[in-house]
């Protein structure tokens, strides 16, 4: 199977990509089930470096050179400062006014010479003074050995085009990587910002509240100054009235308890006087007391008999 029917025609800059498939085309296998070609292993490499899918992939892979020479376009302008915004009132925003970060990068030539240089050539030399400008001063320089380009020259040119790699390479990655990054500060600090205001607004809410009911309160004093009043009056009153019951209860109950001391002493008092008396009597016999008691047993036996 020949390279062809594979992928279209390589471009300048692909060179190396072009011929390795070329070596590899004898390397092409057959699938025994389905009797389509499969492409070497060598093709394979070509195919991925282009970001054509395989014939057993239904999508197109992601190519490592997709992003070479893109550039970043933000979706979101970056946001700018306020025209009168100050952070201190001597700020002189005329003269002295904030810095603004470009939302793209400068236009350059040759890959890093900004575009800015060769600019103010145009009106004197044409299109081509700033090349013979530039040229001519790095010649003059060497020549008259005013920079002396020393043995270690070479790492300057290494560190230039590693700059080139690194940014024509890996460029549109880094600035969608930062960009990234500067949303979600954003983001972060919107967030803090938007609990602070949320904050503020429910201490509004509960001080207006505050405000209101202090005003009802103020209005409506006089009614609740009475009414408190009465209601003071009304508990002095029961508190009064429940003392006074307390203080008449424990009197009567202290005079009840008296009288019936009194009246428990006095019968004590009198039993024993009169046992005494009739225990004297019977002692002594007076009037033949003893006798008579006899008798009036006998006679209440006598009944009691008769009786049952």
């Amino acid at each position: 199977m020949s390279l062809s029917r594979v992928a279209t025609a390589p471009k300048a800059g692909m060179r190396l990509v072009a011929v390795i498939p070329m070596r590899a085309s004898s390397t092409v296998a057959t699938t025994p089930a389905t009797g389509e070609e499969q492409p070497g292993y060598f093709q394979k490499i070509a195919l991925r470096f282009k970001g054509i899918p395989l014939p057993s992939e239904t999508h197109a892979p992601k190519s490592l050179f997709d992003d070479i020479g893109k550039q970043f376009v933000p979706p979101e302008p970056l946001p700018k400062v306020p025209k009168d915004y100050k952070e201190h009132p001597e700020r002189d925003l005329v003269n002295y006014p904030y810095p603004e970060r470009p939302t793209f990068e400068p236009k350059t030539r040759l890959l890093m010479v900004p575009d800015s240089w060769c600019t103010p050539f145009h009106k004197i030399t044409g299109t081509s003074g700033p090349y013979l400008f530039y040229g001519g001063l790095f010649a003059f320089l060497l020549n008259k050995e005013l920079w002396v380009f020393e043995e270690q020259g070479h790492m300057l040119v290494g560190w230039i085009i590693f700059y080139l790699l690194v940014k024509n390479g890996f460029g549109y990655k880094i600035d969608q990587s930062l960009y990234k990054a500067y949303q979600e500060r954003v983001d972060y600090f919107k967030n803090l910002i938007k609990e602070d205001l949320k904050e503020a607004v429910e201490f509004r809410k509960n001080s207006a509240a505050e405000t209101d009911a202090l005003k009802a309160v103020q209005e409506n004093f006089p009614t609740i100054f009475k009414e408190n009043m009465a209601l003071q009056l009304e508990a002095t009153y029961r508190k009064n009235v429940d003392t006074v019951a307390t203080e008449l209860k424990r009197r009567l109950d202290y005079l009840q308890e008296t009288e019936a001391t009194k009246q428990r002493f006095e019968r004590d008092l009198l039993l024993k006087l009169i046992s005494e008396g009739v225990q004297k009597q019977i002692e002594t016999n007076q009037g033949d007391i003893k006798d008579a008691y006899l008798d009036n047993c006998i006679s209440q036996l006598k009944n009691l008999s008769t009786s049952s």
